[in-house]
């Protein structure tokens, strides 16, 4: 993930984020700040785009119970510090004794995904970025990333799934889609864009649903369907956060009409030599 900060922010940021991640991977950055070359101002972009319904990114950070409730308790009053920010509340939806009976979120700036921590009881310790879409988009959505990251969801639920991304001792990254109820929309987070590298980038442009175009040598940028940023890094060895293998479809001009291709090489299996890079 990478976040875009103002003049004169960036270092206090990554340290910032660098500090949270030490309490599940120490050395492990997945998240890159750099800074924009003139201020965005919030009064500026709310003037632009009026604040939607809901944040279209989320972060969650899943550490185990087992060892130690202070250790979480002390997560999260980090989260309350500056240069974090109360963001909103959501129910955990139980009526069980809970360690943490709702799910705070907090953020470091407009246009900024949320944050929060969460207890987990089993498995390993997870940073889960959940990318929110809007009802009508979910499958279309899923189809999309499926095909970036050529493999099927893992883990399916009514309106929810996820990828892993990286699987450590002890520790696991998973990019996950919410579908948002009918009518919510989806704001975007204008400061970040997700990352992904890539072997190849000519055959995968076709089934994108929006354009897809250079910005550099080696660097190009689309959005989906709710207009989320999308940075293709595109690589010239066999280490990548995404491979795409070369490989032969239909192409329709209806992005739609992707999702009933069966057997298709959109779900060809990974290359087993190929390894996994930082976000």
């Amino acid at each position: 993930m990478h976040l875009l900060a103002n003049p004169g922010t960036s270092l206090l940021l990554q340290h910032t984020l660098d500090r949270l991640l030490k309490w599940v991977h120490p050395g492990l950055r997945l998240f890159h700040v750099s800074e924009r070359a003139c201020p965005l101002h919030d009064h500026t972009r709310a003037n632009q785009c009026p604040a939607a319904g809901h944040p279209s990114h989320a972060v969650t950070i899943f550490l185990h119970e087992s060892y130690g409730e202070e250790r979480i308790l002390r997560v999260l009053d980090f989260l309350q510090c500056p240069p974090w920010q109360y963001h909103h509340t959501e129910s955990c939806g139980t009526r069980e004794p809970y360690l943490l009976p709702s799910r705070d979120f907090y953020s470091l700036g407009t246009g900024m995904p949320v944050w929060g921590v969460r207890p987990v009881h089993y498995g390993g310790e997870v940073v889960r970025v959940t990318l929110h879409s809007t009802y009508d988009n979910f499958e279309d959505t899923v189809r999309l990333y499926e095909t970036v990251l050529q493999r099927r969801v893992e883990e399916q639920k009514t309106g929810f799934c996820w990828f892993t991304l990286l699987t450590e001792a002890g520790f696991i990254l998973q990019l996950a889609i919410k579908q948002l109820s009918p009518g919510v929309r989806v704001e975007p987070c204008y400061s970040m864009v997700l990352q992904f590298r890539v072997g190849e980038i000519g055959q995968l442009v076709p089934l994108l649903p929006n354009t897809c175009s250079p910005i550099s040598t080696s660097q190009w940028h689309t959005e989906d369907l709710d207009g989320n940023k999308i940075l293709f890094q595109v690589g010239h060895r066999k280490c990548a956060l995404v491979s795409i293998s070369p490989f032969i479809v239909h192409v329709d001009s209806s992005w739609r009409h992707l999702r009933s291709l069966q057997g298709s090489a959109l779900h060809t299996r990974l290359d087993p030599h190929w390894s996994w890079c930082n976000l």
